[in-house]
Parts: C-alpha cells; sequence; structure tokens
C-alpha cells in the first residue's frame, strides 16, 4: 500500500508539471560521455546496454558504495553475505556467488583502467567519483576474462587546471560519521595534482543479547588517495595515481531467521538456551552470540596511465600494481554457549569459529592503439598482461564442516585484441572486435584436516578466443538501432576450499562461455529534453561455474561445479526527461527472466520428496530461478530545483524510489529462501549557495522502514537436520535520517 502512495504521488506531480513543461523549449539534456568502447563517444552513440551515472548524481542522491549502483541500474542486484569475499554482483541475473582464492568474477570492477582481481574487493566507498559505467552483458573483448556477465567501470575525479577543494562532513543517527577532503590544482604550467582523504565510522545496528558483547556490523574506514599529471610535452603525458584504503569492521553478522517446530542446536540443545531472547523471524536484527565477526580490509596500489600521441595515432599504456589483504573471523555455532566445553566435557572452552585470511598482489600492463577516426572506418589494437598470486589460510572449528588448510592461487594473463568500425554510409556502423587470450593457472594446497597433511601442487593453462560483431544505423530525428551478438568467457578455475584432493587438481572447474544477443533503440525526444533507450537481449551460458553444498551424513562440504545451461532474457528500459526548468524525472525498469537449465546432480532442498523431483539428495534443475534475480524491477528518481532569487541559495529535493519483485535465494530452489518483493524510498532536501560554496543536505533513507534480507540461508545441517534460517539484514533496511554539509574552496 505504501509503495502504491509513492508511485501515485510522483505521477501526480508529474502530471501538473507536464503542461507548464510544454511551453519551454530551451531546456536540454546535457550530452554523456561513456569509455565503454575504450574511446570517449557519447552515450547515444555506442551500441552497447550501457548505464552512465556522473558525479552530480552521485551527489545528489546520496550513493556511498559501489552497492548503491544497483539502485539506478535495474539490471544490477547485489548479494551482500557476512563478509566480502561471499558477496556478489549480479547483472542481468548472472554473477559470481562462489568463495575461494581460484575464482574470478563475472561481474568486472575496474577502477580508472584497473581491474579489481578478487570478489570483494570491488564492494568498497565510493570516494571522489567522476563518473560510474554500468556495461550490460559480456564485455570480455574489451575488459577481458572477469567480465562474462559485464563490468561496472568507475572512473575518479583527476587534477583541474585551478586551485579547489572541499570538505564534507556527514552524521546520521545512527551513529554514522564521515568526513571526505580534497584538495586539487595545478603545479606550473604543465603539471596538476589531487589529494584526496576519507575517514568514516559507523556503530552496529544488530543488536546482541550476550553480557559484555558490543553491537555487530559496526565499521570503521579510512583511506587516501593521490594524483599527479605531467604534460612533458606537446605530445606525451603521464598521469599517476597512489592510494592506500584501511577497513575494520564487524561485519556482517548472520541472525536466526526462524525455526521448523523442534528445532535444536546440534540436535540437543534448545532455543530457550541457545536462543533466549532472540525472536527469529524475517525482521529480525537480534543475536545471542559473544564473538565479533571482525573483517579487516586493506589495500593499497600504485599505477601509471601515459597517453602519446604518435602523428594522428594515440598510444596508450596503463601500469598498475595493487596488494589487497583481507582477513576475517566470525561465531559460526551462532550462540554465546561454551560448546566446545559441551562436546569435550570440559576439557577444552570456547566457541565454534573460523578465520580467513587472504593476501592479494596484482600486476598489470594494457597498452591501446587508437587510430584517428577516418571518414569512413577507425579502430583499436590492444595488449593486455597480468600477474596475481593469492594466498591464504583458513581454519575453521566446526563438527559439520571442520577445515584447516594453507593455499596459493596464481594467475598468468596474456591478451590482444582489438576493435574494427567500419561506416559503409553516414548513417550506419558495423563493428567487428576480437580477443585472443592465453591464461595459465595454478595452486598449491596443503590440507592439515587429513592424516597425513601433503602438498598438492597443480597447474593447467587455458586458450580462449572471444568476440563481438554489431550493426548500428542512426536514424532521423536522433535515434539509432542497433544489434549485437557477443561472445563471453570466464575461464577454468581450481576448487580451492577445504578437502582440496588431487582429484580436484587434476579437474579444474571448466570455463564457463556465453553467446549473446542484443538489439537496442536510444533515441533523444521532445527536442532533445527525453533520453529513451530500450534494449532487449538473450544470453545462453555453458557450463555456468556455481557453489554447491553436499550434505553426507552429518558433514557438509562445500563444492564448486559447473551447471550445464543458464538462459538470461529480458528488456531493459532506461529514462531521462527533463519536465521543466525545475523538474527531471528518471525512470528505469528491467523485465529479466533468469532460469537455470540441465543442472544435473545439484543438492535437494530440505524435505524435498521423490514427487517433487529428488532422488538419492540430489534432484535435477530445469527452468529454476537464478540467486537474487528479481524478475522485475524498476527505478522512479523525480528531481525538483528551485531558484531563490531573494536568498543567496537555492533550493533542491528528490525522491528515489526501488522497487524489485520477489526473489529466490538458492539454486536448490527452496522455498522457505525466497524473499518477498519490496520498495524503499529515499528522500533528500537541500540548500546549495549561489556561487558553489556551500551546500546543507538533510537525507532520510528508507522512509517507510521497509525491513528485507540480502542473503537467506537453510543452515539446518546445525539444528539436527531440522530447517533453521538465518540472514543478512543490510544497513539500508531500516530507516535512518541524516545531514550532510559540504564546503568548497
Amino acid at each position: 500500500m505504501r509503495s502504491k502512495i509513492v508511485i501515485s504521488s510522483l505521477f501526480f506531480t508529474l502530471l501538473t508539471t507536464v503542461c507548464a513543461a510544454l511551453a519551454e523549449s530551451d531546456l536540454q539534456i546535457e550530452e554523456i560521455v561513456v569509455t565503454a568502447q575504450k574511446r570517449e563517444q557519447s552515450i547515444q552513440d555506442v551500441p552497447v546496454s550501457v548505464t552512465a551515472i556522473s558525479a552530480d548524481t552521485i551527489d545528489s542522491l546520496g550513493l556511498q558504495t559501489t552497492s548503491d549502483i544497483a539502485r539506478l541500474s535495474s539490471s544490477l542486484t547485489v548479494i551482500e553475505s557476512n563478509n566480502k569475499t561471499n558477496s556478489a554482483l549480479s547483472i542481468r541475473g548472472i554473477g559470481t556467488n562462489l568463495f575461494g582464492i581460484g575464482i574470478e568474477q563475472g561481474v568486472a570492477v575496474v577502477v580508472d583502467d584497473v581491474a579489481k582481481v578478487q570478489q570483494g574487493q570491488g564492494l568498497a566507498n565510493m570516494v571522489d567519483v567522476e563518473r560510474i559505467e554500468v556495461l550490460r552483458g559480456p564485455q570480455s573483448t574489451l575488459f577481458g576474462k572477469a567480465s562474462s556477465a559485464g563490468v561496472i567501470n568507475i572512473t575518479t575525479k583527476g587534477p583541474t587546471d585551478e586551485f579547489e577543494g572541499s570538505i564534507e562532513v556527514t552524521a546520521t543517527e545512527e551513529n554514522y560519521h564521515k568526513v571526505l577532503a580534497s584538495v586539487s590544482g595545478p603545479i606550473g604550467d604543465s603539471a596538476g595534482y589531487r589529494l584526496t582523504a576519507h575517514t568514516s565510522e559507523l556503530d552496529g545496528w544488530v543488536e546482541t543479547l550476550a553480557a559484555g558483547a558490543e553491537d555487530f556490523n559496526s565499521e570503521e574506514s579510512q583511506g587516501f588517495s593521490a594524483k599527479l599529471y605531467w604534460q612533458i610535452n606537446e605530445d606525451v603525458d603521464v598521469l599517476l595515481k597512489a592510494y592506500t584504503v584501511d577497513e575494520e569492521s564487524q561485519c556482517c553478522a548472520r541472525v536466526l531467521g526462524g525455526f521448523a517446530p523442534g528445532a535444536a542446536l546440534f540436535g540437543a540443545i534448545p532455543q530457550s538456551v541457545f536462543a533466549a531472547g532472540v525472536t527469529a523471524d524475517s525482521e529480525n536484527t537480534t543475536v545471542r552470540y559473544d564473538t565479533l565477526p571482525n573483517s579487516d580490509n586493506d589495500s593499497q596500489g600504485i599505477s601509471a596511465r601515459i597517453t602519446a600521441d604518435i602523428g594522428d595515432f594515440q598510444l596508450v599504456s596503463i601500469t598498475a600494481y595493487d596488494e589487497w589483504d583481507y582477513t576475517n573471523s566470525e561465531d559460526v555455532d551462532l550462540s554465546e554457549l561454551d560448546v566446545l566445553g559441551i562436546f569435550t566435557g570440559g576439557a577444552v572452552s570456547g566457541n565454534f569459529y573460523s578465520d580467513s585470511v587472504r593476501e592479494l598482489e596484482f600486476f598489470s600492463q594494457e597498452l591501446r592503439l587508437l587510430s584517428p577516426t577516418y571518414d569512413n572506418y577507425d579502430y583499436l589494437l590492444g595488449f593486455y598482461y597480468s600477474d596475481s598470486d593469492v594466498d591464504r589460510s583458513f581454519f575453521r572449528i566446526l563438527p559439520v564442516a571442520p577445515a584447516n588448510f594453507v593455499a596459493n592461487a596464481g594467475n598468468e594473463n596474456y591478451a590482444f585484441f582489438g576493435q574494427f568500425n567500419w561506416r559503409p554510409s553516414e548513417q550506419t556502423t558495423v563493428s567487428l572486435g576480437l580477443r585472443y587470450a592465453s591464461e595459465e593457472i595454478s595452486t598449491e594446497v596443503t590440507d592439515f584436516a587429513v592424516a597425513t597433511p601433503t602438498a598438492i601442487i597443480a597447474d593447467d593453462d587455458d586458450d580462449a578466443i572471444t568476440g563481438k560483431i554489431s550493426v548500428q544505423r542512426f536514424l532521423a530525428n536522433d535515434a539509432m538501432v542497433f544489434a549485437s551478438y557477443t561472445r563471453g568467457h570466464k575461464a577454468q578455475a581450481y576448487d580451492i576450499t577445504a578437502g582440496f584432493t588431487q582429484f580436484n587438481a587434476d579437474n579444474p572447474i571448466k570455463e564457463e562461455t556465453a553467446d549473446a544477443f542484443e538489439i537496442g533503440i536510444k533515441s533523444t525526444l521532445w527536442n532533445q529534453r527525453m533520453q529513451l533507450n530500450v534494449t532487449a537481449f538473450h544470453t545462453t551460458y555453458d557450463d555456468f561455474q556455481v557453489q554447491t553444498a553436499i550434505t553426507t551424513g552429518p558433514t557438509i562440504v562445500f563444492r564448486k561445479a559447473n551447471v550445464g545451461e543458464l538462459e538470461t532474457r529480458g528488456i531493459e528500459l532506461e529514462s531521462m526527461t527533463l519536465l521543466s526548468e525545475r523538474f527531471s524525472l528518471m525512470f528505469n525498469a528491467a523485465y529479466i527472466d533468469a532460469v537455470v537449465n540441465e543442472y544435473e546432480g545439484a543438492q535437494c532442498y530440505r524435505d524435498q520428496t521423490e514427487a517433487q523431483g529428488c532422488f538419492a539428495g540430489f534432484q535435477t534443475v530445469n527452468g529454476g530461478e537464478l540467486p537474487n534475480s528479481p524478475e522485475w524491477k524498476y527505478t522512479v528518481a523525480l528531481q525538483f530545483e528551485q531558484g531563490l532569487s531573494s536568498l543567496p541559495f537555492d533550493l533542491y529535493a528528490n525522491v528515489l524510489y526501488v522497487w524489485q519483485d520477489e526473489i529466490q535465494f538458492g539454486l536448490t530452489q527452496a522455498p522457505a529462501t525466497r524473499e518477498d518483493s519490496y520498495g524503499i524510498a529515499n528522500l533528500r532536501l537541500g540548500l546549495i549557495d549561489k556561487n558553489d560554496r556551500w551546500e546543507v543536505t538533510a537525507f532520510v533513507n528508507n522512509v517507510f522502514d521497509e525491513s528485507y534480507r540480502s542473503e537467506l540461508i537453510d543452515f539446518g545441517v546445525l539444528f539436527g537436520n531440522t530447517e533453521a534460517l538465518v540472514h543478512i539484514t543490510p544497513r539500508n533496511a531500516e530507516r535512518y535520517a541524516g545531514l550532510t554539509a559540504k564546503l568548497s574552496f
């Protein structure tokens, strides 16, 4: 009901402003420039399904993290799990919801032309961002192996020609504080700099009833970045970047979400003991365990972008080195009991827990040669090399899933790529792109949980050719239609988790391939006051890489596998309309039908019968839903701006409403792991100085206090094999208000 009220109000406002808007003919939508094809182009001229988000939009709508991008891109969803490495981004229902150091992402996150290698690296605070591009569908040709589902391409702000600076402070009623400061300017006539620093602190929002324990899900973060630009001569310039980020958090606590009658911890300890005072339902944000889910996230890196004009050609070199250290630990028995004492008769005290440490080193080198734009053709040639090395140690005390191993995963990748654009006429462009990639993977794993720990060493290689062909036709009245076919690829990988054996070493998870078809139209209407883009797509994935949980008696083992075939198809709409000088309206929507076909050997869900397709503990999933993929999702953003001639400031306000359909959280299609549809409304009201010297914004997120879950799992293996649900409640699942003040100089 509240959702209907919000939508009705939005469209009532729309109808009351249209008449006034028709009389104004001097309004035009500003051109949006993207680099989806490794060149700067207008978004309306690119035959790619892409959402572009500007710095002004990021600020006006209050986007804080990469997870917030999903508010504006209707095809993008985010699984926020108990830690970063178990969280995932998905586009059109496709992502990588697997944990393991040998697995690359399906949705690549690229920051300033440098890819983030491990899943979880891209889930971070957004600081000093200039532009975000969400490229939907496989992008393997130009962006490489870790983009079989799409790319989130983030560009941060660079040095400026004139001195400028700003300080921004945000505070909320839930005791969140953030300070962001930046300064930028020239150094002589041929150089410039930009320095940015931020710090933030958030109190926990999951209450613990355990004596002496702090509330969970708190976070502290500090970071610094520096950019230096130097124009060496008329033909060569260099942009250097260095950054460091340090995050400490107690995120994210899994909480009890519901029990079947008679459920007991380890089949013996009743709820009244291990969960006293906890109301285990879908809106629960209370726990009774005493060990914080600690996470430390440290990253730093340097990069150099060199641009050289060679005659009419341009050569771009991007060299980067990154380090990422991520440690996390958690209480896995979900109680404050001395469970070790219970199991050992008092010989040992403590709880069941897990500890994980990851250390990543990554080097990459990319070269791109861009031809001039000739009358009827242009082209791009490129070379890419990367070398990553990841070490991990993992230890878990838990009778149903013990683990104790150390591992290393290496990945060395070479690739040659290019794209040729031919214009047989002024209205038509045919583009052909190809990429050849050669990859070597290696691993060394020692499992200390077996009687005789022995290092298992393996290596393998893989070659792949991906490509894309597209045809676009520019029509009269500022419209362009396009059609494309794309071949996507995600490389093979080792299943580096507990219980790694020689069989796993000899049989890596097979490569994943995608065949994607798109047709679309991009149009500028109403005297350039409206942009309306529509894309229809159909993509088939073969040997899709998934996470499985195999239960044998009282023990559960997590393994990776390949699904026979996945299909995702649907239609996407994105629009921006300048209704009047005061009002603008964004409306984005997506219908996505993402299904699993031919998934043989899937684990049965709890209490699944033979009549429901379960035989000897396994099932074949045909036509099942992909996890975290709503069939319908849409975004409505209404912006209002009002000049106040008698005052030294102007007024603006906006409402952002995001609604998504119900979803399934598990590939097994368990009825218990479904989440209902929900809608979230955010409101912002701001005052901005006419000279852009200061700005103050008040906001309320999740106005109607709509609760939802970002993860839902059946943990029944811990509760006597009786249904027991646990979930993650994200920060934005509760209403909170705050204030942001920004001073510019």
